[in-house]
């Protein structure tokens, strides 16, 4: 899942031995709630899958992506409060935490935030000396990202594709504009490319190069490329449509 691409990310490394000793799994990794009322809070769940207690923190931000499919993720705490802020947790035991929107509760078009939960680092001696003599450590520390989506309820997107030619090792570049007022996610998307004499190809997403978030803003225009070997047989213009989005 390309939006979820580098959502865990560990922040230093070590011994394979201590690393196994830490770590925490994370629910949802992407939900969608809405901008008001009852609807518009989720529970996220956090278990402490590792031997050694853990201390985290959570930071909601808001997401935006450039048409080159690059997110940018800002700290923001005006839109979205997060209950409790920091947890310890110990080995074996869960801790929910409560995710609430409490930006414009009259948002007309889908937005997309979502929470950093961060392991503060641990000092853990890594068995390396310094010519003195003294032990030497290592700071460890593991991120994840689960994204939400703020969505009206009745806020839909709306793709359209078109060709926009071909690169010069014959891949096939696409222009695809989300003309709707919802959140677009492309994962699941099947593409069908059809040339001048009907000839046609069936691809999945992960044969579409979007870049590294597949999820489509409101009103956004984002390029796309395909693999010459994936149209290999196609010739001419061609008209890609979109299906099981």
């Amino acid at each position: 899942m390309r939006l979820l691409k580098g959502a865990a990310l560990i922040a230093a490394t070590m011994g394979c031995s201590q690393v196994s000793a830490q770590g925490y799994q994370v629910q949802p990794m992407l939900a969608t709630i809405e901008p008001s009322g009852a609807n518009a809070r989720l529970t996220m769940s956090i278990k402490n899958t590792g031997a050694v207690p853990i201390t985290l923190e959570m930071i909601p931000f808001r997401a935006t992506v450039d048409e080159a499919g690059t997110p940018t993720r800002v700290d923001e705490e005006k839109d979205v409060m997060v209950y409790p802020a920091q947890t310890a947790i110990e080995p074996g035991k869960e801790q929910t935490v409560q995710v609430r929107y409490i930006g414009d509760p009259a948002l007309a078009m889908a937005r997309m935030y979502g929470v950093r939960v961060s392991q503060l680092p641990l000092n853990i001696a890594n068995g390396a000396t310094t010519s003195s003599g003294a032990a030497t450590d290592v700071k460890v520390s593991f991120n994840f990202l689960s994204h939400i989506i703020v969505s009206p309820p009745a806020a839909k997107p709306a793709l359209t594709l078109k060709e926009a030619g071909r690169a010069p090792n014959g891949d096939l570049m696409l222009s695809i504009d989300n003309g709707g007022k919802g959140v677009s996610m492309m994962n699941a998307a099947k593409l069908t490319l059809t040339d001048a004499a009907g000839k046609s190809v069936t691809l999945d997403a992960d044969h579409v190069n979007i870049g590294n978030f597949s999820a489509f803003m409101p009103g956004q225009v984002r390029r796309a490329t395909i693999a010459s070997k994936d149209v290999a047989g196609l010739s001419g213009s061609i008209k890609p449509t979109l299906s099981d989005q």
